[in-house]
């Protein structure tokens, strides 16, 4: 049984509540050590999640010479550099999302990365089985003709880092990011961003929004965010002919269903409700293990995915 040994860098409660259950289920990695700014907190972490080793400084974590991979769920203004100083220390990382705050960022991490380094976004989603469906039913209902995606929500904690744009807070990035690496699974070219409107709070960060992109040959893309609003999540991709509707295209479980519309009929599918994180981690485990060749890399996507997030917030600021 491959068995990798992961550190994680933040006592986060996406850490508690995603990352650790989603790493357990594979049964193929485990978490040896925690790290926070304040030992104290990493010790109690440590001690609510069955964690051996809690540090007081994150670079104490990453030189541990007994872990593989870490985990990094800090505020994204934090995720690049510290991902980069985790990737020269030889070991693998998985970064929360957004990784960078721009596109010069996640541009300077891939140049200064190790060549052969194993960077992930933890854009988890996009290893389940249910994100290939909208690009194998070109197969059968055409190309696609348009795409539309949203993602609202109401935070726990209003009052976090999620809350200040100069931490890398705000809706967008947190999951209008969603949206877009939906849309460029599917499409898989660069996209030209027609407009966009956001409101911003008085911290600066990107609260409420919406985009158009277009794709060549005239394919749209239109997403919205919010975190002003009752949690949902829907993507609708149209083809040539017929439709197909998610309404979880992002965390699939029990209550998922992608309705195919086509011919004057239509079906449901209900997907796979194995949870992102354990096909995320799975494959992940098994890339750092060498026995497959990984996929979904930082280097694959995420200059551009930062880039377009970027040129959103500037074209919102300048309208």
């Amino acid at each position: 049984m491959t068995w990798v040994r992961w550190g994680v860098i933040g006592a986060s409660r996406i850490a508690q509540s995603s990352f650790i259950p989603g790493l357990r289920s594979t049964n193929s990695g485990e978490v040896f050590a925690v790290a926070s700014r304040s030992l104290d907190k990493a010790k109690q972490f440590a001690s609510n999640n069955q964690i051996p080793t809690a540090y007081g400084s994150y670079q104490e974590l990453i030189e541990d010479p007994n872990l593989d991979a870490i985990y990094v769920a800090l505020p994204p203004i934090l995720h690049a550099q510290t991902a980069l100083d985790v990737v020269r220390s030889g070991k693998a990382v998985l970064s929360e999302k957004p990784f960078a705050t721009s596109g010069l960022a996640a541009k300077e991490f891939v140049e200064k990365s190790p060549v052969d380094a194993l960077a992930w976004e933890a854009f988890v989603f996009a290893f389940h089985p249910q994100t290939s469906i909208p690009r194998d039913l070109i197969n059968e209902l055409g190309p696609v003709k348009s795409i539309y995606s949203h993602f609202v929500y109401t935070p726990s904690n209003p009052n976090d880092f999620r809350s200040v744009g100069e931490l890398g807070g705000g809706a967008l990035l947190d999951v209008g990011s969603y949206c877009l690496r939906f849309a460029q699974l599917l499409m898989n070219l660069t996209p030209t961003l027609i407009s966009a409107n956001s409101r911003f709070n008085d911290l600066g960060a990107n609260d409420e929004g919406s985009a158009v992109f277009q794709y060549p040959d005239n394919v749209e893309f239109k997403m919205h965010w919010s975190n002003k609003k009752a949690r949902e999540q829907t993507a609708l991709v149209e083809y040539r002919n017929g439709s197909a509707l998610f309404n979880h295209p992002f965390s699939p479980n029990a209550d998922s269903t992608i309705t195919i519309n086509a011919g004057g009929s239509s079906r449901v599918i209900k997907p796979d409700t194995r949870t992102t994180w354990y096909f995320a981690l799975t494959h992940i485990n098994q890339s750092i293990a060498g026995l497959i060749p990984p996929s979904h890399q930082i280097k694959d996507f995420s200059i551009e995915q930062a880039t377009l997030l970027e040129q959103i917030q500037a074209l919102s600021l300048d309208s």
